[in-house]
């Protein structure tokens, strides 16, 4: 799986430094990335496309993710003795690390919620739907492959995101809000 992953490094980057980050804690991001993925994604089948290619949209939420806390945890300021660097060093370590599990979860919950729901529709709307979200396919691309117009695609395109976005919208917003309660009440 990492090879894959490092086949795509230059990309990774770009999208951190896309994000308003130097090139070289982008690049700093990106091995952390690297070390994460291989730490928490035990089968590496959840982050491929037809067992070839990278999900690249789970990398850069990952990234995106990872970019935030660092962003977070950079523009705290906190005034303290310089007798207390030591002991703030590791409690600084211990809430970054916390903020990240929590940031994690709260995707996790959002992610896996979001796919139980389309799973719960009609065979038919659940692969369709299943095959948009997870595939860097386009409407037409999606089309030729399936066989299905590209207008009946695109409408039925437009109600999910619709639906889902009614549905859950408000989880979404407390994910942006760093509102993990919310988020850990509805498990």
């Amino acid at each position: 799986m990492l090879d894959k992953l490092a086949e795509n490094h230059d990309l990774w980057v770009n999208m951190v430094t896309g994000m308003g980050c130097k090139r070289d804690v982008a690049q700093d991001i990106v091995q952390e990335m690297y070390l994460r993925m291989h730490r928490l994604i035990k089968d590496e089948q959840k982050i491929m496309y037809n067992d070839e290619e990278v999900n690249k949209f789970f990398v850069y939420i990952t990234l995106k993710n990872m970019f935030n806390t660092y962003m977070r945890v950079k523009n705290k300021q906190t005034f303290f003795e310089y007798q207390e660097t030591d002991d703030f060093e590791i409690e600084y370590d211990l809430q970054a690390e916390e903020l990240e599990v929590e940031f994690e979860e709260g995707y996790h919950y959002l992610t896996s919620s979001i796919l139980n729901e389309i799973s719960s529709w009609h065979p038919y709307d659940a692969k369709l739907a299943s095959i948009y979200f997870k595939s860097n396919l386009s409407l037409r691309d999606i089309s030729g492959g399936t066989g299905i117009s590209l207008t009946s695609i695109f409408n039925s395109v437009k109600n999910y995101r619709k639906i889902l976005k009614e549905m859950f919208i408000e989880d979404y917003e407390d994910y942006l809000n760093y509102d993990y309660n919310q988020l850990k009440e509805k498990q």
